[in-house]
């Protein structure tokens, strides 16, 4: 027998006289969470054949001043978007990726998804006009040339 053999079942027997003697703590079972608004990846991307409305709204830049953005879905039940987000009237600018969804202990989601200046967009609130379908998002958001990051709010 490997030394290596003899390491792996020392490591088994550890573990099984530990687990009969009471000094392992075994999990307990996870409970399930109920999706109660932006809870499943079809919410915010569709689960059709088609992705999902685009998210469109405005950045709230320091002085006043807004910017447009658009959080669109690229296909069904994907966390594939594409964030733009407006420089001026005739420069925008965009980052193509992936956006994780975070769902708590009550079923509400929140997203994180990436922008051009870096960094990332992150859902403050998500807003479910019916069923689970995410209608709404007000967030922050990091934009190109400004520091720090700046309120959103973006609708479908």
């Amino acid at each position: 027998m490997s030394s290596r053999s003899r390491s792996v079942r020392t490591a088994q027997a550890l573990v099984a006289s530990l687990i009969a003697l009471g000094g392992v703590a075994t999990a307990a079972p996870a409970h399930a969470v109920v999706n109660t608004c932006g809870g499943a990846l079809a919410d915010y991307s569709g689960s059709g054949v088609l992705a999902d409305t685009a998210f469109t709204g405005t950045v709230t830049l320091p002085g006043g001043g807004t910017r447009d953005i658009t959080i669109t879905p690229l296909a069904p039940n994907s966390t594939l978007v594409r964030t733009e987000i407006t420089a001026s009237a005739t420069d925008s600018r965009y980052a193509l990726g992936d956006f994780i969804l975070r769902v708590d202990s009550s079923g509400q989601g929140a997203i994180t998804f990436p922008t051009y200046a870096g960094g990332a967009g992150t859902s403050k609130t998500v807003i479910c006009a019916t069923g689970t379908r995410v209608t709404k998002i007000a967030g922050e958001v990091h934009v190109q040339g400004v520091q720090g990051t700046l309120d959103f709010t973006a609708s479908r």
